[in-house]
């Protein structure tokens, strides 16, 4: 067997629909992909190996938060590191990860309004789409749970065997990429994110929503006239 990718649910799969778009983190749920990672790695794995992987990356992070540290370049650096913990793994085993991750992480701390009135416009014909930089398979297995279609930073196999991520990561100006190369001509009707990183996604959309925006998306929506949620 040669080089695989994972590879998103492709839209010629579908009749042509309205679309809406969501991130992940922060904007379905307070959960963090990391965190379910982390547990799982720790549990199944090796918690050493885990702790020496954490404490490497660590002093980055206030860095990072003073701004002498590019956040997106950052960020790219811990997810290669962290999906080579499961280097080597079969596809089975990283899915695992992922199923246990949203269900015990994830899933419990997902914001119950926007998932309601996600599902409300769902039954009414939209088809919801989670674009995420998380690892796909995570993307994927939040994604069954609310009947959505998925886009993540893809996971690359060799021979079967898990071999790193896909890059660029899935965030910024390449989730719209992404989308468009997905859904050429879908009506992109709303999208919804929780921090900067997720304008330019907003920015497609008719209806921009930013929910429990951080203070700098929230400046960016009031500018723009987008809608906050929950309306303050």
């Amino acid at each position: 067997m040669g080089e695989t990718r994972d590879i998103p649910t492709d839209s010629s799969n579908f009749d042509l629909m309205d679309i809406i778009l969501t991130d992940l983190e922060g904007t379905l749920t307070t959960g963090s992909s990391w965190r379910g990672f982390r547990r799982f790695y720790r549990q199944h794995y090796s918690p050493l190996t885990y702790n020496l992987f954490f404490a490497r990356f660590l002093p980055r992070f206030p860095l990072m938060k003073l701004g002498l540290l590019d956040r997106q370049k950052t960020m790219t650096a811990w997810m290669k590191a962290e999906i080579n913990l499961m280097r080597g793994f079969r596809p089975s085993e990283v899915n695992a990860m992922a199923k246990t991750g949203v269900s015990d992480e994830m899933w419990p701390k997902a914001r119950p309004d926007v998932l309601a009135e996600l599902e409300k416009k769902r039954l009414a014909g939209a088809q919801i789409v989670i674009v995420s930089g998380a690892y796909q398979p995570i993307v994927e297995a939040f994604a069954r749970k609310m009947n959505a279609s998925a886009i993540g930073t893809p996971l690359v196999y060799k021979n079967g065997r898990l071999a790193g991520m896909e890059l660029p990561v899935n965030s910024h100006q390449h989730k719209v990429a992404r989308v468009r190369a997905l859904y050429p001509e879908e009506r992109i009707i709303a999208a919804y994110g929780d921090t900067l990183s997720d304008v330019p996604m907003l920015k497609i959309s008719e209806q921009a929503v930013a929910v429990y925006p951080d203070e700098k998306l929230r400046r960016v929506a009031e500018a723009q006239g987008w809608r906050v949620m929950p309306a303050s």
